[in-house]
C-alpha cells in the first residue's frame, strides 16, 4: 500500500527538537529502508522551500528538499485535474485548508487513501485516513 507523506513529517524530522521528532525521523527511516512505500508530491516540496526561505534557512531547506527526494522516489506532480477536485474538496469541506485539498485530491487521484501527518485537518475529507507516526 502507497502511503503519502505530509511535509510535516520532513519538518519535524529535521527540526529542532520535538515531541514528534523522533517518530518522524523513525518513519523516514522506514520508508528509506524500502518497509514502506511512500509517495508525495510537488507541492510539498514547494512548501518545505517556502518555509525554509521564510526563516532565512534557504541552505537547510534545499536540503531538505535533495534529502526528500533521494528518500522518497514518487512525488507526484500538481496537474489541472488535481486543481479541479481540490476545488471541489474545499466546496464540501471549507474547514480544510487549500493545499491540504490539494494533497487530498493528487492522492484521489493516484489511488492512494493513506497519508502520514499530523495535520488533523485531514481527517474531515472522506476517504482519507490520516496516520501519524509512533
Amino acid at each position: 500500500m502507497k502511503v503519502f507523506i505530509d511535509a510535516n513529517i520532513m519538518m519535524y524530522a529535521a527540526g529542532v527538537e520535538h515531541p514528534h521528532k523522533e517518530a518522524s525521523i523513525q518513519l523516514m527511516r522506514q520508508i528509506s529502508s524500502g518497509a514502506i512505500e511512500a509517495v508525495s508530491n510537488a507541492e510539498v516540496l514547494q512548501e518545505l522551500l517556502y518555509r525554509y526561505s521564510k526563516l532565512r534557512l534557504i541552505q537547510e531547506g534545499v536540503a531538505l528538499v535533495q534529502q526528500t527526494v533521494q528518500t522518497i522516489m514518487s512525488i507526484l506532480p500538481v496537474a489541472r485535474l488535481d486543481v479541479m477536485v481540490a476545488s471541489e474538496l474545499l466546496t464540501k469541506h471549507p474547514q480544510i485548508e487549500a493545499r491540504d485539498a490539494v494533497h487530498a485530491a493528487i492522492m484521489f487521484n493516484h489511488g492512494v487513501t493513506h497519508l502520514y501527518s499530523y495535520d488533523r485537518h485531514f481527517d474531515a475529507i472522506p476517504g482519507l485516513t490520516r496516520l501519524e507516526p509512533k
